[in-house]
């Protein structure tokens, strides 16, 4: 089977020599399916052409005349053209931003199935659903990282319903559970237990309402300690001075703001437990990587996280907004053996959410549309 791996977007300022480290998505997809024998190439709009292998997997980075934000009307038509030299037999294209371009590749590639996934984009207006609807209704396929959010796109009439579709998540972490005590000592975490923040401090991750969650945690547990790492930073001042104005919080949090990620699996693995407060995730990369580190996660009852964490089975959720939702889902938690559920967390990773677990269900889901 082949399969061409199509990626409209692209950083015009990340040299080529960093391809692999912005990208490590597109790799850890296009890695799992050729080891599972299909013939996979990876084609992404670039700042200069190129092309490569890795890990069995042809890599095609084209340079043609348009913008790196290709607007949604825009026909790329040399990048078309590169993947229409190929008889695919699947065509997969990342973000439902580009139906249309995806609509003109199906009139080139007749014979091919044609698959979207969803990448956290969502539908707004009327017209945009409109658009949506009659592009995408051209594809064979929608992947989304939750039934829950594939059925909010149909209840809005963005998409057509008789396509098939499959629950897989976006993408994986490469992260791994490492020595905890080894890790505190190199990362400086300490606390009994130690959460973790990793988000943008804005209002859809809702940091306020975790540390007021946080600060009634603390009666229970003095000895609690949370670390917040962030690269944005919208809400810090409203972040320090919710801080400042409690004694428990100004003792028990930390600001460590912007972690390299090559540095930031360490910090994971200094963690016990992993908290967000979003009100919508397309997915939840950084839910991910904490659970593949072993970390139990206290999360909102979001859909996204829903599918992540097996409906709450691994770890928490909680109401979103709700500080008393918050105290009362992480305190239930906390309360069990911490080896019993970080185990749980590890082993829910590497069997649903782990890159060789997506190529599987991405590999079933391409045989289901081409009859195999």
């Amino acid at each position: 089977m082949k399969v061409a791996f199509v990626n409209y977007y692209y950083d015009k300022d990340i040299p080529i020599d960093n391809y692999f480290d912005e990208y490590p998505t597109i790799h850890g997809w296009s890695k799992e399916l050729s080891e599972l024998g299909l013939k996979v190439s990876v084609y992404h709009r670039f700042n200069q052409n190129s092309s490569f292998i890795k890990d069995g997997v042809n890599y095609f980075l084209i340079k043609d005349d348009k913008s790196s934000y290709l607007k949604w009307y825009q026909n790329p038509t040399f990048f078309q053209n590169k993947i229409s030299e190929e008889n695919q037999d699947i065509i997969h294209i990342n973000s439902f931003i580009y139906s249309y371009q995806a609509c003109l590749l199906r009139k080139k590639n007749p014979s091919a199935k044609i698959v979207i996934q969803h990448h956290a984009e969502r539908p707004r207006y009327r017209v945009k659903r409109f658009l949506l609807r009659n592009f995408s209704s051209s594809v064979d396929g929608f992947i989304f990282s939750s039934i829950e959010i594939y059925n909010d796109w149909l209840k809005v009439k963005s998409i057509v319903s008789d396509k098939k579709f499959s629950e897989i998540m976006e993408g994986s972490s490469h992260f791994t559970s490492r020595n905890r005590d080894e890790m505190r000592i190199k990362t400086g975490l300490g606390g009994n237990p130690v959460l973790l923040w990793v988000g943008r401090l804005d209002e859809n991750k809702d940091p306020l309402t975790v540390l007021s969650g946080f600060s009634k945690l603390l009666r229970d547990f003095p000895d609690a300690s949370l670390y917040m790492i962030y690269s944005e930073e919208k809400l810090k001042q409203q972040v320090l001075s919710y801080i400042n104005q409690n004694e428990f919080l100004k003792n028990s949090v930390r600001l460590l703001g912007f972690i390299n990620y090559k540095d930031i699996c360490d910090y994971y693995n200094s963690a016990d437990y992993f908290v967000l407060g979003s009100h919508y995730e397309g997915s939840g990369y950084s839910l991910v990587e904490a659970m593949s580190c072993g970390i139990i996660p206290i999360v909102t009852n979001i859909p996204s996280f829903r599918m992540i964490t097996n409906k709450g089975q691994i770890g928490a959720l909680w109401n979103c907004g709700d500080a008393e939702s918050f105290y009362n889902k992480a305190k239930e938690i906390i309360q069990k053996p911490l080896e019993v559920e970080s185990k749980k967390a590890l082993d829910y990773f590497s069997n649903n959410l782990s890159y060789p677990a997506i190529g599987k269900k991405a590999k079933n889901f391409y045989e289901s549309l081409i009859g195999n």
